[in-house]
C-alpha cells in the first residue's frame, strides 16, 4: 500500500475561495434580510413579514434536519453493512488507473475502511448541500402550508367524488408538497445507496436488494401507491373530452387505473418490507422490476380499454353519454369566474327618441369624446411641462362637479430622472433632487374647446383647480407607476419641487414613508444595494430616509405576493385633495374541479375572485387594503395575516365613491361568458349560440373593442358601468351587452341585455361600413386626408339609451407628425341615419330630426327658412369658403362648400313648390 498519498493542489486557495462566497452570500442574504424588516416595519406591517418569515424558518429547518437524518442514518447503516462485507474496494465501473489519485490513493489492495476514511469530509459537505437544497424546497411551500392550516370550506362539492372544492384548493396542493417531499428524499437515498453499493462492492446488488436498501425503497413504494392513489383525482382537471374536466370515459376507466397502479405499489412496499422476514434468500431483485413491469402494462392495458370505449361507445354516441359531464363543465365554470349571479333580461328596441330624452341626459352628457390614446397624446405634450415629467397612462372615474355626477379623464404627472440630459443625469439628481411628481390633469370626457382640445379642470405646476367641487392639497407623488428606483428625503440637499418661471421652487419631506438611515440601517442598505455612496455622500444625515418599492405594484406585490393584481391602477382625488392610487387584487387558484382554464398576466388559472381593493397614498406610500369580496382563498389568508385586511365597511366615504370594477377582471369574464352563457348541453356542444367580442376600426386598423365605462339608467337607477357589447361568432350583427356596476351596495352586479332574435340590430363592424359608405363623410375623410392631416377614428361606443341604441365615434385630426389630436367630428348613427357633425349636440339633433327641412341622401334638415334667408345664407358660405381657398384652409373650404350645396339644393326645392 501507498502511504505516501499526494497532497491537493491549491487547498488553501480552494478553502478561501469557499469561505469568501459563504461570507458574500450569507452578508448578501442578511442585508436583505434586515432591509426588508426595516422595510415592512415602515409601512406598519412587520407582523405580515415575521409570519411569512418564520414559517420559511419552520420549514427549512424541518427540511434541512429530516433530509441531513436520512442521509447519515443511511450512511451509517451502509457502513456497516460494506465493513462487514467487503475487505477491499471493488467498484464496478472504473479501472484503477481511473480513481482521481489527488482526492483517493486507491489500489486493488487498498481497504474499504481506508476509502470510507478518505471521503469522509466530502461525504458532510455533500449531505449538507443535499440537505440545503431540501430545506429550501419545503421552505418554499410556504404559501401552501398556512394555507392548509387555515383552509375555509367552498361550501360547494366537486360532482364526480363529492368533496369540497376546498379539498382541491387546500388540501391537494399541500398533500402534493409533503408526498414530493418525502418522494424525493427517499428516492435519492436509494439512488446513492445503489451508487454507494456500485463504488464499493457491485455484486451486493447484483442479484439480491441489501437490508439497508430496502428501508428507503419500501418508503418509496409506499409513498408512490398513495401518490398515485391522489392522481385519481386528476380527472377532474383532464383535457382528453369534450370539455374540460373529466368525461365518460374519464370516470368509467381512467380514475380506476391509479387505484390499481397503487394497490401495486402497495403490494411492493409491503413484498419489500415483508418477504426477507419470512425467506431465508432475502429480497430478490426481480421484486421492485416486476412491480415496475406490471404497473406499464396496467397503463398500456388502461389506455387501450379508454381508447376502445372512446371510439367505439363514445363518439358514436357523444351528445348523450357526455351530457352530464358537460353540465358539470358549464356550471363550475360559472361559479369559478363569478357568473352564476349574472342578471339577464331582454332589452327592447323601440327607436323613439327625441330631443327632449337627449337634453340633459346624464348619459348623453358623460358620452366619452376623448379616447384613450388622443387624450394621452395631448396630457404629454400640453402638460408636462418638462422634459423629466411624464404622464404613464389615463383612466376614467367620475365626481360629482356643479351638483352632477360627471366622467372625468385623469392622469398623474410623475417624475422621470431617467430623461435628464449630459451632466444632469447624476446619482444626487436621481436619488436626492429629483425625488417626486406634482400633480395630476383632470378633464371631463366629453369637453372640448374651440381648439378642438381637452378642457381641463386640474392642470399645471402647480395644480390650478377650475372647479369648486374638487381640491388639491397634497399635489407631490413620490409613489407611483413610474418610480422605480429608491430615493433619500431629508438631506442636507433641498428636493425640487416644481418650476416657476425661470427659477425652481424646493421642498423637504415631511410624510411617514421611508426608512430612517440610522448607522445600522444605512449597513445593510449599502450591502442590500450594492451602494457605497450612502456612506461616502455629504448630504445624508441621520435624519434622511430612503424610500424602496416606490413602483405601486412592486409595493402591494411584496406585501401581498398571492394575490393577482390588475395591470391599470387608477389614481383619485379624496375630499380632503390627497391623491391616492386604488388596485383590484384577486385570489386565484388553478386547481377549481371542471372549470376551464384561462391566462391572464403570465399566470394561468381557472378560478378568480375580485377579492381587495389596495389603496396606497401617493405621497406616504401607505397601503391599506379593503375586502370587497370574502372568498374562501382569501378567508384563509385573512385568518393568516389578520392585521392586513380590513372590511369594506372601514373604508371611507370618499375613497368608495371612486371604486372601479377592474377592466381586466371584466375582460376575462366576457370572454369566458361569450362560450357559458349556453347553458343547455346541446347547445353548448354544438356551439350553436357561440358569442364574440366585436370588431371596429380604429385610426387604419381593425381592433377588438374594449370596455368602456358610461353612466346609464340600470334598472331604474343611474349607475356608473363598464360595459361591452357582443355579436354572434362569425356574424356582425350585434346580439346583447354585458354591463356591471362599479358603485356600492351593488358593486359587481353584472347584468346581460339580450335583443330579440326577431330583431336585427347593427353590431360595430356594421356601422363602421355604414359610414364608410355615406357620400359626405366619405368626401370629408379624403378632403382632410389630401390636405396632409392625419385621420384618427376613435373608439366606436355603442350607448344603449332608453330603449334605443346609439352609436357614438369621435373624430380627431392630426398632422402627419408630431402634432396634438384635434376632436374634429362626432359622428353619430341612428336608427339608419348617420350625422358628423362638431358637436355632439348638433350630430344628435341632426339624427333625431330636430330640424324641418328633410335635406337628399339622408342628411338631416337645414336650420334656415324662407328663400330670402336661403339666398342670403348661400353667399355668405360662399364668400367664407372663397376666402377658406385663398388661404388654403381646405378644412374650412370643403365644410363651407359642403353648406352651399345643401342650401342649393333646398333652394331649388322650395322654387320647385312654389
Amino acid at each position: 500500500m501507498n502511504n505516501n498519498k499526494p497532497t491537493p493542489i491549491g487547498t488553501l486557495p480552494k478553502i478561501l475561495f469557499l469561505i469568501a462566497i459563504i461570507l458574500f452570500f450569507g452578508v448578501s442574504t442578511l442585508s436583505r434580510f434586515v432591509v426588508d424588516y426595516k422595510w415592512f416595519g415602515s409601512i406598519g406591517y412587520s407582523q405580515v413579514f415575521i409570519v411569512t418569515f418564520t414559517t420559511k424558518l419552520i420549514l427549512f429547518v424541518i427540511g434541512f434536519l429530516l433530509c441531513i437524518s436520512v442521509l447519515f442514518f443511511a450512511w451509517n447503516r451502509f457502513k456497516k453493512v460494506i465493513l462487514a462485507t467487503t475487505t477491499t474496494f471493488t467498484p464496478i465501473w472504473t479501472t484503477w488507473e481511473q480513481v482521481p489519485k489527488e482526492y483517493i490513493d486507491v489500489t486493488p489492495e487498498t481497504s474499504t475502511k481506508t476509502v470510507i476514511e478518505s471521503i469522509k469530509t466530502q461525504i458532510i459537505i455533500a449531505f449538507l448541500i443535499i440537505s440545503l437544497f431540501a430545506g429550501l424546497n419545503l421552505s418554499s411551500k410556504w404559501s401552501t402550508v398556512l394555507l392548509y392550516f387555515n383552509r375555509s370550506p367552498f361550501g360547494s362539492i366537486d360532482p364526480v367524488f363529492g368533496k369540497d372544492i376546498g379539498f382541491y384548493v387546500f388540501s391537494l396542493p399541500f398533500f402534493h408538497a409533503v408526498l414530493n417531499y418525502l418522494l424525493g428524499l427517499f428516492v435519492l437515498v436509494s439512488l446513492l445507496l445503489i451508487l454507494a453499493y456500485l463504488s464499493f462492492n457491485w455484486k451486493l446488488v447484483s442479484e439480491r436488494v441489501p437490508l439497508n436498501l430496502r428501508l428507503p425503497l419500501m418508503f418509496v413504494f409506499f409513498l408512490l401507491a398513495v401518490k398515485v392513489y391522489l392522481l385519481r383525482f386528476s380527472i377532474l382537471y383532464s383535457t382528453t373530452g369534450v370539455v374540460y374536466g373529466a368525461g365518460y370515459v374519464d370516470v368509467n376507466i381512467n380514475q380506476y387505473i391509479p387505484l390499481i397502479i397503487s394497490l401495486i405499489f402497495l403490494a411492493a412496499g409491503i413484498t419489500i418490507a415483508v418477504l426477507p422476514l419470512i425467506s431465508s434468500k432475502g429480497l430478490s431483485t426481480k421484486v421492485p422490476i416486476t412491480a415496475v413491469v406490471l404497473i406499464i402494462a396496467i397503463s398500456f392495458v388502461g389506455g387501450g380499454a379508454a381508447w376502445l370505449m372512446q371510439e367505439f361507445k363514445v363518439s358514436p354516441n357523444e351528445i348523450v353519454l357526455e351530457e352530464p359531464f358537460i353540465e358539470y363543465n358549464i356550471d363550475l365554470t360559472n361559479k369559478a369566474y363569478g357568473l352564476t349571479d349574472i342578471k339577464e333580461q331582454i332589452y327592447p328596441i323601440s327607436y323613439n327618441l327625441t330631443t327632449d330624452d337627449i337634453s340633459d341626459s346624464p348619459t348623453i352628457n358623460n358620452v366619452r369624446l376623448w379616447d384613450h390614446q388622443p387624450l394621452l397624446t395631448t396630457f404629454r405634450q400640453r402638460q408636462e411641462i418638462r422634459t423629466y415629467y411624464g404622464f404613464d397612462d389615463v383612466v376614467v372615474d367620475r365626481y360629482h362637479i356643479n351638483g352632477e355626477l360627471t366622467q372625468v379623464w385623469m392622469s398623474l404627472r410623475e417624475i422621470l430622472p431617467g430623461r435628464l440630459q449630459g451632466a444632469a443625469d447624476t446619482w444626487i439628481n436621481k436619488h436626492l433632487i429629483y425625488t417626486h411628481g406634482i400633480g395630476v390633469v383632470v378633464a371631463p370626457v366629453n369637453d372640448v374647446d374651440n381648439q378642438g382640445l381637452p378642457k381641463m379642470i386640474i392642470k399645471d405646476i402647480p395644480p390650478k383647480v377650475e372647479t369648486t367641487d374638487m381640491v388639491i392639497t397634497q399635489p407631490r407623488i413620490y409613489y407611483g407607476k413610474q418610480t422605480n428606483y429608491y430615493i433619500i428625503t431629508n438631506t442636507n440637499r433641498e428636493e425640487f419641487d416644481y418650476p416657476e418661471g425661470d427659477q425652481n421652487k424646493y421642498t423637504t419631506y415631511h410624510g411617514t414613508g421611508g426608512i430612517p438611515l440610522t448607522a445600522t440601517n444605512k449597513l445593510f442598505l449599502s450591502l442590500a444595494l450594492g451602494e457605497i455612496k450612502l456612506y461616502t455622500s455629504e448630504y445624508i444625515t441621520e435624519n434622511s430616509k430612503l424610500h424602496l418599492y416606490r413602483n405601486i405594484n412592486e409595493r402591494v406585490g411584496k406585501v401581498t405576493p398571492y394575490l393577482l393584481f390588475d395591470s391599470v391602477p387608477h389614481a383619485f382625488i379624496s375630499d380632503d385633495g390627497r391623491i391616492y392610487w386604488m388596485l383590484s387584487g384577486f385570489t386565484t387558484s388553478n386547481r377549481y374541479p371542471y372549470a376551464e382554464p384561462t391566462q391572464f398576466n403570465g399566470r394561468r388559472f381557472n378560478y378568480i375572485s375580485d377579492s381587495v381593493k389596495a389603496v396606497i397614498d401617493t405621497y406616504n406610500g401607505t397601503i391599506t387594503y379593503y375586502i370587497i369580496k370574502d372568498d374562501p382563498i382569501l378567508q384563509a389568508y385573512a385568518k393568516i395575516y389578520p392585521e392586513i385586511f380590513k372590511p369594506i365597511d372601514a373604508m371611507p366615504e370618499d375613497v368608495k365613491a371612486h371604486l372601479r370594477y377592474s377592466e381586466d377582471l371584466f375582460n376575462i369574464q366576457t370572454r369566458i361568458y361569450r362560450t357559458y352563457h349556453m347553458k343547455t348541453p346541446e347547445v353548448f356542444y354544438n356551439k350553436e349560440d357561440l358569442w364574440e367580442i366585436p370588431t371596429e376600426k380604429y385610426e387604419a386598423s381593425v381592433v377588438k373593442v374594449q370596455p368602456y365605462n358610461v353612466l346609464f339608467q340600470l334598472n331604474g337607477e343611474l349607475s356608473f358601468v363598464t360595459m361591452l357589447p357582443f355579436t354572434p361568432v362569425n356574424r356582425d350583427n350585434m346580439i346583447s351587452w354585458m354591463a356591471v356596476k362599479q358603485d356600492l351596495p351593488d358593486y359587481g352586479e353584472i347584468t346581460v341585455f339580450k335583443f330579440s332574435k326577431e330583431e336585427q340590430i347593427y353590431g360595430p363592424s356594421q356601422i363602421e361600413a355604414r359610414i364608410d359608405q355615406d357620400e359626405d363623410i366619405s368626401k370629408d375623410l379624403t378632403l382632410w386626408g389630401q390636405s396632409g392631416s392625419r385621420v384618427i377614428r376613435g373608439n366606436l361606443l355603442v350607448i344603449p339609451f332608453k330603449d334605443s341604441i346609439l352609436y357614438i365615434e369621435p373624430l380627431y385630426l392630426a398632422a402627419e407628425t408630431g402634432s396634438i389630436p384635434e376632436l374634429k367630428r362626432v359622428i353619430v348613427f341612428y336608427n339608419n341615419s348617420v350625422a358628423m357633425e362638431e358637436t355632439l349636440e348638433q350630430a344628435l339633433n341632426k339624427v333625431l330630426g330636430y330640424r324641418k327641412i328633410t335635406l337628399p341622401a339622408e342628411i338631416s334638415v337645414s336650420e334656415y327658412t324662407g328663400m330670402n334667408e336661403l339666398l342670403e345664407q348661400t353667399i355668405k358660405h360662399y364668400e367664407i369658403a372663397t376666402d377658406a381657398l385663398t388661404n388654403q384652409d381646405l378644412e374650412t373650404y370643403g365644410r363651407e362648400m359642403k353648406t352651399v350645396d345643401k342650401l342649393l339644393q333646398e333652394l331649388k326645392k322650395q322654387i320647385e313648390e312654389d
